[in-house]
Order: C-alpha cells, then structure tokens, then sequence
C-alpha cells in the first residue's frame, strides 16, 4: 500500500450571497462533483431550480447511493453552511438532493485548486480481509477517495476504482471510516477540506 495518498485540496469560498442569487450560479459550489463520482453510481446530474441546485443520482445497489449521498451531503454542508434536502428512493435506488436556497459559496470557481497538502495517512495501518472474501479466495484492488476534515478526521469515503468485488470494496470504505489522518508539516496551513485518495490491496498469501 503507497505509505502517502496523492491529495487535492477543497477550496471553501467565503463568497457572500446576494438577495437573489443568478440561477446559474446555483450549481456553483458543487461544480467539481464530476470528479467525486462513485463507481457504483450510473448517473449523476445537477441543474438549477429556483435558486437551489438539484443533484440526481442513481446506483447499481444501495451501498453506493448511501456512499454517493454521504459525499453529497458532507460537501454540501461545507459549502453551503447548511444542510440539503434528499429524498431516497431504495427501490431504484436513486436520490434527489437539493442545495439551501441560501448557499454561502456562490462561486463559478471549481472547488478543487491543487495538490500538496501534507496529510499522511496512519502508520501501521493495513486493511482487514473480510472473512467472506478470504473463504472465497478474493483479491484485488480499491481505490477510494476520502473526504478529510482540517483535523485529519474522514467524513465521506468513495469507490473511485472497483475491486471487482463488492465485499472488498466495502469493506475497504468500512476501514477508512475509521483511519484518522495525521499531519505532514505542523507548520503547513490546512484547509476544511481535502480529498485525498487512497489504495486498498487485498492479496491472499499461500
């Protein structure tokens, strides 16, 4: 497993917001969300309505959609210093999300500004083989995209790339869940925010 996970900071602009706000402004402040798509979501759209951003999103299984719509609210949160509104529907799976009508980031500037910032990952750590996958002789690769608090803390995790497996995939989020980052230079300024991506390898050993 690589010891550092490549890491793209999330902007939080302050930008305040007028009495009206533009309708195409509305999307704004979740305009890179493009890039924080799990692979378990067939379709993700976003398109402003009355002042608010309304973000669709389907899903092969209900795993991903609740992972998706973890992202979803977490950023949302951040951005908008308010929560949104979701209405799930398990059967398709689906949701619908709904930003604040005030939202704090009206901002046309993508979320995403760079890379750098020094979180690494805890030492020690390796992920736990689930038992159903070992008995199985299951193997394989997840890379995941964690959403990271200023205090190293993981607030919503993602399947970037599959496994292939479904119980390695998640049971490499439920790992994740529940690292605490640490930081590479105390000196360095952190952000709300970061994303950073990280690989779990499964390998059985004979």
């Amino acid at each position: 497993m690589d010891t550092w996970a490549r890491m793209i900071p999330v902007l939080l602009a302050g930008v305040l917001l007028a009495a009206k706000p533009a309708a195409d402004t509305a999307c704004a402040p979740l305009a890179a969300l493009s890039g924080l798509r799990d692979a378990g979501v067939t379709a993700l759209s976003m398109q402003p309505s009355d002042g608010r951003c309304l973000v669709e999103v389907t899903a092969t299984n209900g795993k991903a959609l609740l992972r998706q719509q973890q992202m979803l609210a977490a950023l949302t949160q951040h951005a908008c210093a308010a929560p949104a509104e979701v209405t799930v529907d398990n059967l398709r799976p689906s949701l619908l999300l709904r930003t604040p009508k005030r939202c704090a980031a009206r901002s046309s500037q993508d979320l995403f500004v760079g890379e750098g910032v020094p979180w690494m990952q805890p030492r020690g750590k390796l992920p736990r083989y689930p038992r159903e996958a070992m008995e199985q002789g299951l193997s394989g690769r997840s890379l995941l995209k964690a959403l990271i608090d200023s205090h190293g803390v993981v607030a919503a995790v993602i399947v970037e790339t599959s496994s292939g497996h479904a119980v390695l995939d998640e049971a490499a989020v439920d790992e994740l869940h529940g690292w605490h980052f640490v930081r590479g230079d105390a000196k360095s300024t952190v952000p709300a925010l970061t994303i950073v991506r990280v690989p779990m390898r499964y390998e059985l050993v004979e």
